[in-house]
């Protein structure tokens, strides 16, 4: 009986490499002998006393040995034990038992929760995802309390075996949907999951096309409302944010704004919404074609005559780097040092730029206009993509004018329908058309349980 506890030991010490965070506790009480392994930097300390003291408890008693804390599974795998123990999870080895019992320890130190910085809401609820996907399944499990709830949880990649969990509704999510997640889940390849984003570019390809085909989102009451509406959403730990699968590109257009307000203003904020983020695509490509082939147009717009399209096409351009600049140094920027950015930020875009003739009024004018539009679409990434289009219907507009920015817009039009989204077209409601689920997106719906 002695020689299986010490070999199973001698095997742990062998396939699990000499770290300071790895303790093995012996304990013996009369002629029960066990053996604790856990790791003390994911392991909570007072879950561990509780199962010193119920091996204490048990074997004075001379009765079989219980764990009072957590759950405790059965493994007789070593290395599906050694998995759980690199999880936080205690194994319990003890005398006369080939079997590794897995005791629920984990204390995963995490942030506390807090509204996402990039989803903010006026009178939605100020609570957000964080790293730790235990956490972020209890706020979901916090708001849906429907017994049909599954929440399934794997573990997926070679070295890193992060957790991959998936949520849905039993009679609410679509089956195909459903089937088709779990398939590619279990055909994963043998590679690295670090984040939800390379867990989707894992199942569903990485392609360069730059419209996302799940939508991100670190709120937990946007999930649950997606899945009482029979969506799929998942969450990879170490990530703070969740995928709902599938998703369209109106789909990523809403916010949670609109399930807080009354009809009225919700109907008129949703609308008003959705026509700055088209003129963020397309009113500074219009603008350029109509410069560039001075105004053959019924619009009387105010255009200089003298208009040199390379000095033209270089100012807009270049004026919508440099705020692309901006947006991304203020990201990395430490807070400390953002009032500085601030300051440079108005000599760059401020009218000692427009005085030295860097570009006119009328460029900066637009260029905040466009990017007002990105700020106002409630998905990161696709106002990234918008962004990366209207940048390339600029230059096809500078080059051919009127005719260019058409073949751009078509050129869109073409990426949109050709993206992947799982099962339903990019652009629907409106490609195809659906007249319900328009009236659904300008005047909104509530919550209602839908297959």
């Amino acid at each position: 009986m002695k020689a299986t506890l010490d070999n199973m030991l001698a095997m742990l010490q062998k396939e699990i490499s000499n770290s300071f965070d790895v303790v093995y506790r012996h304990v013996k009480i009369s002629d029960q002998c066990c053996v604790l392994v856990f790791l003390s930097s994911l392991a909570d300390s007072a879950l561990i006393a509780d199962i010193v003291e119920s091996i204490v408890i048990t074997a004075k008693s001379e009765v079989t040995l219980t764990f009072y804390p957590g759950s405790v599974e059965v493994q007789t795998d070593c290395h599906k034990a050694i998995t759980s123990l690199l999880s936080g999870q205690c194994l319990v080895l003890v005398e006369g038992s080939s079997e590794y019992y897995c005791v629920e320890t984990r204390h995963y130190p995490s942030r506390s929760t807090a509204e996402p910085s990039v989803e903010k809401s006026v009178r939605g609820s100020h609570d957000g995802f964080v790293e730790n996907i235990i956490l972020n399944v209890g706020l979901i499990r916090r708001r849906i309390r429907d017994p049909r709830l599954h929440i399934v949880i794997n573990k997926e990649g070679v070295k890193t075996r992060t957790d991959i969990a998936y949520a849905y509704i039993e009679h609410l999510v679509d089956p195909d949907i459903l089937k088709d997640f779990e398939r590619r889940l279990t055909n994963l390849d043998e590679t690295e999951i670090l984040s939800e984003r390379n867990l989707c570019e894992q199942l569903y390809g990485k392609t360069w096309n730059p419209y996302p085909h799940v939508r991100y989102t670190e709120r937990p009451d946007i999930c649950a409302i997606h899945l009482l509406q029979g969506y799929l959403v998942v969450l990879a730990d170490n990530s703070p944010s969740a995928m709902i699968i599938p998703t369209t590109f109106f789909e990523q257009t809403k916010q949670i704004e609109e399930y807080t307000q009354t009809t009225l203003i919700a109907t008129f904020t949703r609308i008003i919404r959705l026509i700055g983020i088209f003129f963020s695509i397309y009113l500074l490509p219009l603008w350029t074609a109509l410069v560039v082939d001075h105004n053959a147009t019924l619009l009387r717009l105010p255009l200089a005559d003298d208009v040199k399209i390379l000095e033209f096409g270089f100012q807009v351009i270049f004026a919508d780097i440099v705020v692309e600049w901006l947006r991304q140094s203020l990201i990395h920027t430490p807070s400390i040092l953002s009032s500085i950015m601030s300051f440079i930020a108005v000599f760059v875009l401020g009218d000692m730029a427009v005085d030295f003739g860097v570009y006119t009024n009328e460029i900066l004018i637009m260029i905040a206009l466009c990017n007002i539009g990105n700020l106002l679409t409630p998905n990161y990434e696709l106002s990234l993509a918008n962004k990366a289009f209207r940048m390339i219907i600029v230059v096809m507009a500078l080059f051919f004018g009127q005719a260019g920015f058409c073949v751009g817009v078509l050129l869109h039009v073409v990426v949109l329908l050709s993206t992947k989204s799982i099962k339903f077209p990019y652009l629907y409601p409106i490609i195809p058309f659906s007249y319900k689920e328009c009236k659904k997106i300008l005047f909104g719906s509530p919550i209602r349980l839908k297959k």
